[in-house]
C-alpha cells in the first residue's frame, strides 16, 4: 500500500482495521469487506486497482516455480502462443486466445482470505490476482503485459476469467 499511498496513511488503515494472524476464515471474510470498502470510499478506482495489484502472495516462491515451468513449457513450443495454450488446454486450463489477447481461467478461487467471503460485485479484492497474473505472464513471455480481471467467482461466477494483453 506504501508504494501508492504514503507509509502514513497505509499504516492509518492497518491500525484502524488490525487483522490477527490467527484469524478465523468468518473473521478474515469480515475483514476482506471493511479493507475493500475503505480503499473504494477513500481511494479512486486506478489506485485502488494499483494498491491491490502489488498485494499478490508469493507463498515461498511459488509464483516464480509456477511461471518457470510455464516458461519452460512456452520456450520448448517455440514461443508460438497457440501452441502454447492448445498444450495447457490439453490439461484442462480452458485458456483462449482472441483479437491477440490471452484471455485465461481459474475455476477455483486460491484466496485464504476469501474462503468464508459472500459474493461480492466489487472487484477490489481480486485485483492482486491481477497483480500475480501480471507477474507471472512477464516472467513467462518476457515482456510487459497487463492484466485485467473480466469476471470473478467471488462475483457469482463459476470461474474467473482474466485477460492478458502484450504490450
Amino acid at each position: 500500500m506504501e508504494k501508492n499511498v504514503s507509509r502514513e496513511v497505509a499504516e492509518s488503515i492497518i491500525k484502524e482495521i488490525p487483522l490477527s494472524i490467527n484469524s478465523t476464515p468468518d473473521i478474515r471474510a469480515e475483514w476482506v469487506e471493511n479493507l475493500s470498502a475503505i480503499l473504494e470510499n477513500r481511494f479512486d478506482k486506478k489506485t485502488v486497482k494499483n494498491i491491490r495489484q502489488e498485494c499478490y502472495c508469493n507463498e515461498n516462491g511459488r509464483l516464480e516455480d509456477t511461471a518457470n515451468n510455464l516458461k519452460q513449457l512456452y520456450l520448448s513450443l517455440d514461443k508460438d502462443l497457440h501452441r502454447f495454450v492448445n498444450a495447457l488446454n490439453e490439461n484442462g486450463a480452458g485458456w483462449f486466445i482472441k483479437d491477440n489477447q490471452l484471455y485465461t481461467k481459474m475455476f477455483s478461487c486460491e484466496c485464504p482470505m476469501l474462503e468464508k467471503a459472500k459474493n461480492s460485485n466489487s472487484l477490489t479484492w481480486c485485483h492482486c490476482t491481477a497483480g500475480y497474473n501480471k507477474k507471472l505472464f512477464e516472467i513467462v513471455f518476457e515482456k510487459h503485459v497487463y492484466v485485467e480481471i473480466v469476471q470473478s467467482i467471488r462475483q457469482g461466477f463459476d470461474f474467473c476469467l482474466l485477460r492478458i494483453t502484450f504490450q
